[in-house]
């Protein structure tokens, strides 16, 4: 089966998962989707990542569909404002682009309903610090960006749609350790499910 496109770009992968779920369940059912080349399947950086992504959910397979790529790889795709706002987090935190890393994968839960999950990681820098910027990578690409705070299992969740786009699935943005965890997903049972297999950081206020 073909994989989903690691979108290089965070602004593609909101412009095409938030809003064309059910059209990449169809183009997946369909084989017309066209297979990414294999990305430096042996690089650490990208295997450390992967093996943290959890084996499945709601009973299905997750890493059927997995997807990675280094820093260099998605700076190389990404549109200059978002290139910039990415080497000001990095250079802010000591870092650069090989200290950066993605994967990417999905499931469908149904013929209509596909959940994406992805993993961003810039190497020792606490992810908690980090979402703001990544929301405001995600929010280039949308035309009404709209991101708020919520709760699920006593852990603090960023939540990011498109306000022009009232069919576009919710997206999670969570912590932990160094890895900002997103999830596009209208089932919060799932999304507490993700959480607790990738270990979220818990919300000291909450305590």
């Amino acid at each position: 089966m073909p994989k989903l496109h690691l979108l290089s770009s965070l602004a593609l992968t909101a412009t095409l998962l938030l809003p064309g779920a059910a059209a990449l369940a169809q183009d997946e059912a369909t084989g017309s989707a066209e297979p990414d080349a294999a990305i430096a399947a042996d690089d650490p950086r990208l295997q450390e990542l992967e093996a943290l992504v959890p084996p499945a959910l709601a009973g299905l397979p997750l890493d059927e569909n997995l997807q990675s790529a280094t820093g260099e790889e998605l700076a190389g795709v990404m549109s200059p404002e978002e290139l910039a706002i990415l080497e000001d987090l990095l250079m802010e935190n000591g870092k650069t682009l090989q200290d950066y890393a993605a994967v990417a994968t999905w499931l469908p839960i149904s013929d209509q309903q596909v959940v994406v999950l992805q993993a961003h990681r810039i190497a020792g820098v606490e992810a908690s610090q980090t979402i703001d910027a990544w929301a405001e990578i995600l929010s280039l690409s949308l035309t009404d960006p709209q991101v708020s705070e919520g709760f699920i299992g006593g852990r603090t969740v960023t939540l990011m749609t498109d306000g022009a786009n009232e069919a576009a699935p919710l997206l999670h943005m969570f912590p932990a350790l160094d890895v900002v965890w997103m999830m596009w997903a209208d089932d919060e049972v799932l999304v507490e499910e993700a959480m607790d297999q990738v270990g979220a950081d818990e919300d000291e206020a909450a305590e």
